[in-house]
């Protein structure tokens, strides 16, 4: 199963360029089995969203909900995912293996310190990866409160010096890797992803398969 990792909708993410319903199109076309729609869950965000802190988590799932309609239609599994910034840094961090629900109780994710993102993330079934940690712009996050790192990221415009991401993964056995396109526009489709040796149907599958090892990095 051929599954892009990291992909954004215009709908929600303001650096997004392509429309969730086009974005599925095109990794159908692709031969993609899967996606996992990571939209920007920051502050930044949340706030241009109008109405409660529910009805903007409401906002906020649309574009994955278009784009698991549109999968459901096409025959590939799109999967729920979080992409969050925290206040005060600017390091991102993916998250994988949650419900959407989940944002119903942390309306405000991004205020969490890393050590408390880590707890709740993992106290609701899901995983903590650090997205392109040798950016210029980035840091490393301490070992401990993460799960995996993005040891390749495929988006063209940024020098995410995914080697030294690779290295860094080496020296933390219980680390696992990740790769994905960090899909902004058509032009960075298919750049990235991972491939599993069977079909993933959930969240918690996806999380599990991870865990285990149980995958070739699309580099």
């Amino acid at each position: 199963m051929k599954v892009e990792m990291h992909m954004h909708t215009s709908e929600i993410s303001p650096c997004a360029a392509v429309r969730a319903i086009e974005g599925v199109r095109e990794y159908k076309k692709a031969s993609y089995n899967g996606i996992v729609i990571t939209d920007h869950f920051n502050d930044y965000v949340l706030n241009g969203f109008i109405g409660s802190d529910r009805e903007k988590v409401a906002r906020f799932l649309t574009g994955y909900e278009m784009a698991k309609e549109q999968g459901e239609e096409l025959g590939i599994t799109v999967f729920f995912g979080i992409e969050t910034c925290l206040l005060g840094a600017q390091n991102d961090f993916l998250l994988y293996g949650l419900q959407p629900e989940f944002l119903y109780e942390y309306p405000k994710l991004y205020s969490l310190s890393i050590k408390e993102l880590h707890q709740v993330v993992g106290e609701a079934g899901g995983i903590v990866v650090q997205a392109h940690p040798y950016r210029g712009y980035c840091t490393i996050e301490d070992p401990k409160y993460l799960d995996g790192v993005e040891v390749y990221n495929g988006n063209p415009r940024h020098n995410s010096r995914n080697h030294l991401a690779k290295d860094f993964a080496k020296h933390y056995p219980h680390l696992i890797e990740t790769s994905g396109s960090d899909y902004h526009q058509l032009s960075d489709l298919a750049s990235g992803g991972m491939i599993f040796p069977r079909e993933l149907h959930t969240e918690t599958e996806l999380k599990e398969a991870l865990l285990a090892r149980d995958y070739e990095l699309i580099q």
